[in-house]
């Protein structure tokens, strides 16, 4: 068993502490890290990109030759990480006596330490693993108009659970396509990397699509409303009924069902083959008949 103790830092201090710890060797240009591993330790890749709005990507590609406890120092600041593995499996627990969960091939996972307690990756040897961390900070001040309201919805979605905090999700299949387009990103320097932030904010908002509790409700409730069922919904939609034709607008359904807004349209277009608004005015037209 090898043990690894990465402290709170800098992603230019972990990508040291990692390449002394693995004896690796290290290469750096600018934001971006590129760690080679060939040892008796372990032997793979491990890349990283930080981007000026506090966020950053890393990607693992290895295969230890020993079993790997890392234990990450708790942060500060509280920053929310997102990690999806598309090979392999890894076990993460909070501090050595913490549940054990495991996060398998394909699955993603959503992590906030509220505590000091260590996170820890628990590998075993000669099992190949590839994954993905996005760590994304939670001040707003330090984002970018985007960024800034991308991690509100993080805050309002994750931050009103108070514990240390791990959500293992299954397949998603628009997550996976979205880790699938970052290794096909040819691009070099400044338009590959405005590239892969737009892929990993898409990830994320992906993810706090898929962890709003009103998002399946709301998404059934649409899927499942038909022209002969009006009445049964009679009591449900009063709040929308109750509102004057202006109000009826894309961006406005989208705050008050917390979906997003080309999620909303995407889901109305295959359910009926129309726009939101046709089919809002068509609401209208039935209060009137109610």
């Amino acid at each position: 068993m090898k043990n690894i103790y990465l402290k709170a830092g800098k992603t230019e201090d972990v990508f040291n502490d990692l390449k002394d710890n693995f004896k690796g060797t290290l290469v750096t240009n600018n934001d971006e890290f590129n760690l080679t591993l060939s040892s008796a330790f372990a032997r793979g890749n491990i890349i990283g990109i930080t981007f000026p709005e506090g966020m950053t990507y890393m990607q693992f590609d290895l295969v230890f030759h020993d079993d790997v406890r890392l234990s990450m120092e708790s942060l500060k600041t509280s920053p929310i990480f997102f990690a999806y593995c598309s090979h392999g499996s890894m076990q993460h627990s909070f501090g050595e006596l913490g549940e054990r969960k495991i996060i398998k091939k394909k699955h993603s996972g959503i992590l906030k330490s509220a505590s000091s307690v260590n996170s820890i990756l628990h590998f075993e040897k000669h099992v190949p693993i590839k994954f993905y961390v996005i760590e994304i900070g939670t001040d707003t001040a330090a984002a970018n108009e985007y960024n800034s309201n991308l991690i509100k919805k993080l805050k309002n979605t994750f931050f009103h659970i108070k514990e240390d905090y791990l959500n293992i999700s299954y397949q998603n299949s628009e997550i996976a396509q979205k880790i699938e387009e970052l290794s096909t990103i040819t691009h070099k320097g400044i338009v590959r990397n405005l590239l892969i932030n737009c892929i990993l904010e898409n990830i994320l908002e992906l993810e706090i699509e898929q962890h709003t509790d009103g998002f399946s409700a709301i998404a059934e409730t649409v899927s499942s409303f038909t022209l002969k069922q009006i009445n049964e919904i009679k009591t449900m939609s009063n709040f929308v009924m109750n509102l004057s034709l202006e109000l009826f607008t894309t961006d406005f359904i989208a705050q008050k069902t917390v979906l997003f807004a080309n999620r909303l349209q995407k889901e109305f277009k295959l359910t009926y083959s129309r726009s939101i608004q046709d089919l809002l005015v068509f609401m209208r037209i039935e209060r009137g008949r109610i």
